[in-house]
């Protein structure tokens, strides 16, 4: 028999879950170092985040983004996000809920806030859908318009007291494993369920864990053995592997990867790992947008590599800078949330404080990136920086290391902060040289701006400030994207408008 202590461990990992969903993605961490959580090591059926426990994943250490020629990004984009959704499992927040645990579980009125979704691999999402393309109940769930707040108003209506089975998992391929075990509690529907599920092999294997966990557990051993004498009853009756008891809608039914894997992916095509477009994906997109597709970031090397995949297909959206030419009749422009200016930096030694002092000098450049095109539209505008020595950078990070060891320059384009390049950018042996050619402004698409030492304490002396030239940060969506997905892109168009405000705000402009 279980304890009570054991019974108030589904209320107590409730009760918190709508203190993490969102607090983690209001602001811009400075650094890329993310702590994480653990979850308990047991599954409740109580109405709680449908992130439970024990997902296992199908592809191990493969990366969770769509890779793109000569580069990848880590499986760590969504980790953050996902280990938000862990916070109510904390140790502090579960110290902090004993204390009203009773009276939260006699009180069946309050149920939790509706749960978002984790973010799953590409890889593990393309598996469900290889293998589950043909079963009913997915299709079923995929079909579902409101897949996630189904799921939610569903679990958050079951107020019998869930069975507490320890040691259990959540995933059972496409089946639910809070669905199945909280399916105990109706032995009627339960027995119903497994006739006609007897031969899908994601059923038997949750069956084989329940057998199990039942030889430490008489609650769950009674249940089973209630469920299987309601079974017998339908001896007679041919198994239809699609029936679902009355009002259980299959988005609760399926787990949380294989509802996620039936959405629509959503490859958004960004700069570096370390550049802002990443981190505007993994802080503001993933979350605001994880309920209705899969966001998946494609690492390029900047805005003319971004194009060019819109124009193929490869990406759905992506940002660009707001000095390259978008084509209306591909994408649409959907937000400008923030300005990127550009930092021309020299080593400290080189005779140059302004770009009129750059002929003669060299200037490191990641090739086809966005800071690229920005210096080709410079010398369009002005052709004397035509005599600019331009050498290829392998990236923004090679740039400032040739720029530091050949005592020559770099060119970079950001919003001051919005990046982890800033951190190596502001250094004694570099200095931030001005951008105040007139001839940059109006017809080019820029708009004056300055930097000062409070942006750069090193890069530019005590109290002062430089002029530069800065453009609009661009996000597009792609016409084919919207049309082929046309039942939820205007609910993606409104989330967005959401993170246009959240990034100007975390970008401070």
């Amino acid at each position: 028999m279980t304890t009570d202590n054991d019974r108030l461990k589904p209320i107590l990992f409730s009760l918190p879950l709508a203190i993490a969903l969102l607090s983690p993605c209001s602001v811009w961490a400075k650094t890329y170092t993310f702590s994480a959580s653990s979850r308990p090591g047991y599954f409740s059926s109580a109405p709680k985040s449908s992130s439970s426990s024990a997902f296992k994943s199908y592809s191990g250490t493969r990366s969770s983004v769509v890779k793109s020629a000569g580069s990848s990004v880590g499986a760590k984009f969504g980790k953050p996000y996902n280990s938000s959704l862990l916070q109510p499992y904390s140790s502090q927040a579960k110290r902090k809920a004993v204390a009203d645990a009773k009276t939260a579980a006699s009180n069946t009125s309050q149920s939790p806030s509706a749960a978002k979704p984790k973010h799953f691999p590409v890889a593990d999402l393309q598996k469900y859908r290889q293998r589950y393309a043909d079963n009913s109940l997915y299709q079923q769930a995929a079909q579902e318009p409101d897949a996630w707040g189904t799921r939610s108003r569903y679990q958050q209506a079951q107020t019998q007291a869930p069975a507490m089975v320890n040691g259990g998992s959540d995933t059972f391929g496409m089946l639910s494993g809070q669905f199945l075990y909280k399916l105990l509690n109706n032995p009627n529907a339960a027995g119903e369920y497994a006739y006609h599920h007897q031969d899908n092999r994601d059923y038997q294997q949750w069956r084989a864990e329940a057998e199990r966990l039942a030889g430490a557990n008489a609650e769950l051993r009674a249940q089973l053995v209630r469920l299987d004498a309601a079974r017998r009853h339908y001896g007679t009756t041919p198994p239809n592997p699609g029936w679902l008891p009355q009002g259980v809608p299959a988005a609760a039914v399926v787990s949380e990867a294989a509802l996620k894997s039936g959405q629509a992916d959503f490859n958004v095509c960004v700069g570096s790992e370390g550049g802002p477009y990443y981190k505007v994906a993994q802080t503001n997109l993933l979350p605001e947008l994880v309920e209705w597709v899969n966001v998946n970031p494609v690492i390029t090397l900047g805005t003319p590599e971004i194009l060019a995949k819109l124009a193929v297909g490869e990406c759905d959206a992506g940002f660009i800078q707001g000095d390259a030419q978008a084509d209306s009749q591909q994408m649409d422009v959907v937000f400008r949330p923030f300005l990127e200016a550009a930092h021309l930096a020299c080593h400290v030694s080189a005779q140059t404080s302004t770009i009129a002092d750059m002929t003669g000098q060299t200037v490191w450049i990641p090739r086809s990136s966005g800071a690229r095109l920005t210096w080709d539209k410079f010398v369009a505008l002005n052709p004397r920086y035509g005599q600019v020595a331009v050498k290829d950078a392998a990236s923004y990070v090679d740039a400032i290391n040739k720029a530091v060891q050949t005592k020559a320059c770099l060119l970079y384009m950001a919003a001051p902060h919005a990046a982890a390049i800033d951190r190596l950018l502001n250094r004694k042996t570099l200095k931030l040289v001005a951008i105040d050619d007139p001839a940059l402004l109006g017809s080019g698409g820029y708009q004056a701006t300055s930097l000062s030492s409070g942006d750069y304490s090193q890069a530019i002396p005590d109290a002062y400030s430089i002029q530069t030239v800065a453009a609009p940060a661009t996000f597009v969506v792609s016409k084919t994207w919207q049309s082929q997905h046309a039942d939820i892109a205007a609910k993606v168009t409104q989330k967005l408008a959401d993170v246009e405000q959240q990034i100007t705000r975390n970008v401070q402009q």
